[in-house]
């Protein structure tokens, strides 16, 4: 009983992405040395003689169960991105709000990771392609998950393709509007005293940009 509830804790945290960057390059070695047996029962055997070997395996298995969706048709794989994404931020922010604290080290590096593009390229591209390398016959796991890559950068390339009609759409906006800015005027009319003579100063023009007026020029009449 103690072993099997060893054996699931093993299984319950290999999830966590801390833990997972240590374990794959153990298990990226033990997949190295699987190519020098060319008897796969005697390779069976050599994995089951070890615990730690084993145990390895089975996290790293676990984080291909949890990643499995993106390899999936699109249009299950595209709804479970979606859902996850969603529970994803959602508990950061009541971690935040409700617990007020920062959310938890497996959040915060994932989301570290997802955003400078390192999430892809270090855990969702290798954990299919060294099981592929471990067992051969998960290698259509890995052909799923480039074709689902296909479909979201066409999805990411109709969203920039929108934001750049919006950002066009607010530059014009505002060219028109400084243009009407430049061309609005303000004729004010003021009065100058200087030894008991009445000068006019008539037509002063101010040029109008915003909330700043700025002097433009002064025809001074007599």
């Amino acid at each position: 009983m103690d072993h099997v509830i060893h054996l699931m804790d093993i299984a319950i945290i290999a999830t966590d992405l801390a833990l997972y960057f240590k374990k794959r390059t153990m298990f990226q070695k033990i997949v190295d040395l699987s190519k020098t047996y060319e008897d796969d029962n005697k390779w069976v055997d050599f994995l089951s003689l070890e615990t730690t070997r084993k145990e390895i395996v089975m996290a790293m298995m676990m984080t291909a169960c949890d990643l499995s969706a993106i390899t999936k048709p699109w249009e299950v794989q595209s709804k479970v991105a979606l859902s996850v994404a969603a529970e994803f931020w959602e508990q950061g922010d009541l971690e935040r709000t409700v617990l007020d604290q920062q959310p938890i080290v497996a959040l915060s590096v994932a989301a570290e990771f997802w955003e400078q593009g390192d999430l892809e390229r270090t855990v969702l591209d290798q954990q299919p392609i060294e099981f592929s390398r471990f067992h051969e016959a998960i290698l259509p796991m890995y052909d799923g998950l480039l074709n689902n890559r296909k479909e979201w950068k066409a999805q990411a390339d109709v969203y920039d393709e929108k934001m750049k009609a919006v950002e066009e759409e607010k530059k014009k906006k505002e060219e028109a509007e400084a243009a009407k800015a430049q061309a609005s005027w303000t004729i004010c009319s003021c009065w100058n005293y200087k030894d008991d003579n009445l000068y006019a100063i008539l037509w002063s023009k101010f040029r109008v940009t915003g909330m700043k007026m700025t002097y433009a020029s002064v025809e001074d009449t007599t």
